[in-house]
């Protein structure tokens, strides 16, 4: 009887120290738990379970350079004109479209201003200071195709934008190889016209 008492006691007393270290293991566990929730709130979200996690907000770089789109003087003509200065030279891109089969010059112009409507508010041509070529001839010459579309890339060496960049110009696009004078209410051979923004996109 003394043998089966004393057994007994020891299984009692292991139960018990058991029991208590059970207890004392989830009061650690839901510690750990309610710490981390109280640290991080965005894994408890139920809407973020089965959905991707936010990544940082995506950085806007900044583009060098300036574009004019291009619209229709007493023309259906459309297009782009971007610009962008390196060290040696002024790179232009010019893709002109909707209009007729020719020869087309592209003019800087001093005044960021098309509203007129025979681009008279766009002012006289405009070249850096310094430039050797004339302001009506610093852009070579491009030849549109049978379908109305043109497109140049030229590296015009020893132009620079000039102060306050090309966001206070405009570039006007004529037909032919001549510059006719703008004077207010007189037609010319303007077909677009386009003021200079902050480019978008690199080229």
């Amino acid at each position: 009887m003394m043998r089966v008492a004393l057994r007994w006691r020891i299984c009692n007393s292991f139960r018990s120290l058991t029991m208590a270290y059970v207890r004392t293991t989830l009061v650690l566990i839901a510690t750990a738990l309610l710490t981390s929730a109280c640290s991080s709130t965005s894994s408890w979200d139920p809407r973020r379970w089965f959905g991707r996690e936010e990544g940082p907000a995506a950085v806007v770089r900044e583009v060098p350079g300036a574009e004019a789109r291009l619209r229709g003087i007493g023309s259906a003509a459309s297009g782009m004109v971007r610009v962008r200065e390196t060290a040696d030279y002024l790179l232009v891109q010019i893709e002109l479209g909707g209009v007729g089969p020719g020869t087309y010059r592209a003019v800087f112009h001093e005044t960021a201003n098309c509203s007129s409507p025979n681009a008279f508010s766009a002012g006289a041509p405009w070249s850096s200071p310094g430039t050797r070529t004339g302001a009506s001839q610093l852009i070579p010459l491009m030849n549109a195709n049978i379908e109305g579309r043109a497109e140049l890339v030229a590296r015009l060496r020893g132009v620079k934008m000039g102060d306050g960049g090309m966001l206070n110009r405009s570039v006007l696009v004529y037909a032919g190889t001549t510059v006719e004078p703008l004077r207010p209410g007189v037609p010319n051979n303007v077909v677009a016209c386009g003021v200079f923004v902050k480019a978008t996109s690199l080229f």
